[in-house]
């Protein structure tokens, strides 16, 4: 294991953010079962806490338990990942309530990036609460990234820069929404 990698599993173990390329955006991520994680992640974005996060995951067995009837999904996982694709779906239970504040949906996603699916399989459950890393409202990372305590810069032709389409299916119907 890596220098980084290992730095960046011992911060999310001690529920302390950190900011990861993705493939599409800088992602400011924790642990998903953190709630004082969960909050320091709105603190640093000043994020509106009705926005809910994301989550990340390994693969699909990592996210699924997440899903309320994720037989019923309309377009397969196969379809859609690993990529910059984020579905929004019916929460099952298992989403924290701090995560999704008030909704029934959580948004979820497989990245198609090496490095951060590497962290990804050594995270507890496989999967990471994730946002983009900026400030709401704003484009730029670097305000964020001086109050971390790890930025991993990305790799030349490691991120396309462009956020994630997030794609909501609800009641049989999909629905596009970025």
């Amino acid at each position: 294991m890596s220098r980084e990698l290992k730095k960046a599993l011992e911060l999310i173990l001690k529920e302390e953010p950190i900011i990861v390329p993705t493939d599409t955006v800088y992602g400011l991520v924790c642990k998903h079962n953190s709630k004082k994680a969960i909050e320091k992640i709105y603190k640093l974005k000043k994020r509106d806490r009705r926005k809910p996060l994301i989550l990340l995951g390994y693969n699909w067995n990592a996210l699924k338990k997440f899903i309320k009837n994720s037989q019923s999904l309309i377009l397969t996982p196969k379809s859609c990942w690993p990529g910059p694709v984020t579905l929004v779906l019916p929460a099952s239970k298992k989403v924290p309530k701090y995560l999704n504040k008030g909704y029934r949906t959580i948004g979820i996603r497989i990245p198609n990036n090496k490095s951060l699916r590497n962290l990804l399989s050594k995270c507890p459950n496989k999967v990471l609460a994730s946002t983009s890393a900026n400030i709401s409202g704003k484009k730029d990372v670097t305000e964020i990234v001086q109050k971390v305590k790890l930025f991993i810069k990305a790799k030349r032709g490691e991120m396309s820069y462009k956020p994630s389409q997030i794609i909501e299916m609800k009641n049989g119907k999909i629905k596009r929404l970025r």
